[in-house]
């Protein structure tokens, strides 16, 4: 079962990777869904065996909100945004993506070295897993800083709210069903009042780079 989470970890890990060597926001929305779907599968594997070990729904009912919420609602919802707005070919990001990627490593790095002697991720197998969903954490951040357009700042920051997920998964083996769901309902929140702002932009200065914004400076 260790080998498969490890498996697991490296493939949402990768899938971040992908998602910084992307180009447009159709991809971005793409590799988020195949990331949130891959941290549902992790979800349901938990679930499934709390289930089997000690008789607890939540975890599977977690599994089962993040698939109808980031593979379905929130991606379709992000996909509707992106027609709705001025569609301008511009360059999304700041620096060349295989200097982005380069940043990718880097953070996978300093993470591993970071934690590689603390006790959290000293019990073995789960220390992969672990670093894994940190650095995916650290990755959403530098995704979302590298990024112009609104769009893919709303993309880093359900990459983010991923990892921070993940990391808890793996640490707890599942978190109390009441705090998933309320991270979750100020997830869909945060998310909604993002998609009025990018609306607004859009009107506004007909374009969703956020380098627009600099018009407002006095």
């Amino acid at each position: 079962m260790s080998e498969l989470f490890n498996s697991l970890s490296i493939l949402i890990l990768l899938s971040s990777f992908i998602l910084m060597a992307n180009k447009r926001v159709k991809s971005y929305i793409k590799t988020f869904r195949f990331q949130s779907f891959l941290i549902a599968f992790a979800a349901g594997i938990i679930g499934v065996k709390s289930i089997l070990e000690e008789g607890r729904f939540d975890v599977l009912l977690v599994c089962l909100v993040i698939i109808i919420l980031k593979v379905i609602y929130i991606p379709n919802l992000l996909n509707k945004m992106q027609l709705n707005v001025e569609y301008k070919v511009e360059k999304d990001f700041i620096l060349n993506i295989p200097i982005l990627i380069m940043g990718c490593c880097a953070i996978v790095m300093f993470t591993y070295f970071s934690l590689s002697g603390t006790d959290i991720v000293s019990r073995g197998a789960i220390n992969n897993q672990i670093v894994n969903s940190i650095s995916l954490t650290l990755i959403g951040l530098f995704f979302m800083i590298s990024r112009k357009k609104a769009i893919g700042q709303i993309i880093g920051f359900l990459e983010i709210e991923n990892g921070l997920f993940i990391t808890a998964l793996y640490m707890t083996g599942g978190m109390p069903l009441i705090v998933d769901l309320g991270t979750f309902i100020d997830l869909l929140t945060a998310v909604m009042i993002m998609g009025v702002m990018v609306f607004r932009i859009n009107e506004k200065f007909e374009s969703i780079n956020i380098d627009k914004l600099n018009n407002l400076k006095g």
